[in-house]
């Protein structure tokens, strides 16, 4: 028995072949993602565009996170947007911003996700845009502490260190000067391996004293500057400020004693006399005379004081006649 194999058409094989590897094509190619970052509480703008030459007739957006199913979340038809299900995990925080843009406002940590968008145009086309949306926490103001290590005549060596209090996957940067500039000078700066920590070998009076450092993620970044003290400042210069110092302070001091020593001779010269200050008087003893005239006072005395006498005095005095007539 004669079989006939009967071979297919080469150009039928070729068809067949361009057809699957076409299908293959399309099934792996997925829609390329736009990146778009969000900070909690903050909002998302998504914004698509028919291609050129056609015009867009509706926008269907649908949402779906990491292991989670797709939802549908609005549709904008010749300007009129509705919402699928308004009681989903997005409820009133969706809007339409234009009759191409989607708004997203008060962004939760859960809104991280792919946002597609398929467009429907009035010729009869399906066009699919994809974003990749990552919604992060701010960055808090990073803190700058400096501990020195050496300060001598040929210069100070000082590491300064960038704090980012409770925040994770945070970038550190520095910058020196004003304006801000690259670090540059790996000798005189050193970074440690996480980019917190600046190891400064600086000379004396350095050109540069001031350093910022930068915390950033994708969506924020705030910074801090901090300017060396003095203890990168030269000997010479402590020196000469000492010089422009010592005058004033010597000034001063002559000045003060100056003051006080006006303020105490005023505030003598109106204190009352006390008794002490009044001339004290002297009386010397006195042998009695007759006739008595010759007692005279002092006259240093302010006052003439009577003179004192006593009653065995007076008994001398008193005639004797009158001493018998009484007895």
């Amino acid at each position: 028995m004669e079989v006939t194999l009967v071979s297919p058409s080469v150009p039928l094989v070729l068809l067949a072949l361009i057809s699957f590897l076409a299908g293959i094509r399309t099934s792996q190619a997925p829609t390329p993602h736009r990146r778009v970052n969000g900070i909690l509480g903050g909002f998302v703008l998504l914004a698509v565009h028919p291609s050129p030459g056609r015009k867009m007739k509706s926008i269907e957006w649908s949402f779906h996170a990491e292991n989670s199913e797709t939802i549908l979340l609005a549709e904008f038809n010749e300007g009129i947007f509705e919402r699928l299900n308004a009681s989903d995990r997005f409820q009133q925080r969706l809007e339409m911003h234009n009759e191409t843009s989607l708004r997203i406002k008060a962004l939760e940590l859960g809104d991280s996700g792919v946002y597609e968008a398929r467009i429907k145009t009035k010729e009869g086309t399906l066009e699919d845009r994809a974003f990749l949306v990552t919604i992060y926490e701010p960055v808090p103001v990073p803190e700058i502490r400096s501990h020195s290590l050496s300060s001598t005549v040929a210069g100070c060596n000082v590491i300064l260190e960038c704090l980012v209090l409770g925040r994770e996957g945070v970038n550190i940067s520095w910058t020196r000067g004003n304006p801000l500039r690259d670090l540059g000078d790996l000798e005189r700066y050193q970074l440690s391996p996480d980019g917190r920590s600046l190891n400064l070998s600086l000379p004396p009076n350095p050109p540069d004293s001031n350093f910022t450092c930068t915390a950033s993620n994708p969506a924020d970044q705030k910074s801090s500057s901090f300017v060396l003290p003095s203890i990168c400042q030269s000997k010479d210069t402590d020196t000469d400020l000492l010089k422009w110092m010592l005058p004033v302070c010597i000034g001063l001091i002559v000045v003060t004693a100056a003051c006080v020593g006006t303020w105490l001779w005023k505030k003598r010269r109106e204190k009352p006399v006390s008794r002490d200050a009044v001339p004290e008087c002297h009386y010397a003893e006195i042998k009695r005379r007759s006739p008595p005239e010759g007692n005279e006072p002092d006259p240093s005395c302010p006052h003439e004081a009577p003179p004192v006498t006593t009653i065995y005095d007076q008994i001398r005095m008193v005639p004797a006649e009158t001493y018998e007539q009484i007895t």
